[in-house]
């Protein structure tokens, strides 16, 4: 279709956004079918344990005690970790009204969402709140949100699954779209959105849902994935202009 300015045009809302919705529930599904039940998911889990440990980074118990005698904190976590993955549907829209660079960042977020599957399969594993002792589920205890039931493995819903967490791969990817657009015009205001994976990170920590690897892992499967879209993109584009050059071979 012809365009009628130099914008990119943005595809039809209404066509987006039951894709991107039944492709959302179609991820939650094959997740869910990935369960590879709880001896793998476990012996992976105390394998992260000892790593954390010989390199001095396993804080998931230390933070998780330190919110149990604080009750306003633990419902503040339990709120964050409930709800800050809203942020991606929020940070879509934003794009889609806002930025021309909608369709690259959508296609960013669900290149991250499908590599998940496979290292979902590759390798479950069990949250500190099932595979480390002392850790408390402080969001199932006070049933934050539905968060009791949504502790408890049943069909359809895999939570032997914390490698990676897509809690940060989600909210880094929030992060590094809003910060690309917003750095145009507001370079230093620009930085705070990387706060929003920080605390997501410290929650995910705190309430037992994660291990410090599996942060990481998140962050660097969006991080991965983004630069190279970039060097993707960047390949196409040049031989697109090389192929529409004066005197290039027809």
């Amino acid at each position: 279709m012809p365009l009628t300015s130099g914008r990119p045009q943005r595809p039809r809302w209404y066509l987006e956004l039951p894709l991107l919705v039944g492709g959302y529930l179609g991820f939650g599904l094959a997740r869910a079918a990935f369960d590879r039940g709880n001896p793998a998911a476990t012996r992976n889990a105390l394998v992260v344990q000892r790593v954390e440990q010989s390199l001095h980074i396993a804080v998931e118990s230390s933070s998780n005690g330190a919110m149990l005698n604080h009750t306003t904190l633990m419902y503040a976590t339990g709120y964050f970790y409930r709800l800050c993955l809203l942020a991606v549907p929020v940070t879509l829209v934003w794009l889609y009204v806002s930025s021309d660079s909608y369709r690259r960042w959508r296609a960013v977020l669900i290149a991250v969402t499908l590599l998940d599957l496979p290292l979902v399969w590759l390798l479950p594993m069990s949250p500190p709140r099932f595979a480390q002792p002392g850790i408390v589920d402080y969001i199932a205890n006070t049933d934050v949100l539905g968060g009791a039931a949504a502790g408890v493995p049943r069909a359809g819903v895999n939570v032997l699954a914390a490698m990676p967490s897509m809690h940060i791969a989600w909210t880094t990817w929030c992060a590094l779209a809003s910060w690309s657009v917003l750095r145009r015009r507001h370079q230093w205001a620009s930085w705070l959105v990387w706060l929003f994976p920080a605390a997501t990170a410290v929650v995910v920590l705190a309430t037992g849902n994660h291990y410090v690897l599996d942060v990481l892992a998140g962050a660097a499967l969006t991080g991965v994935t983004s630069a190279l879209w970039v060097i993707v993109l960047g390949r196409l584009r040049r031989s697109t202009r090389q192929r529409r050059a004066p005197g290039a071979a027809t």
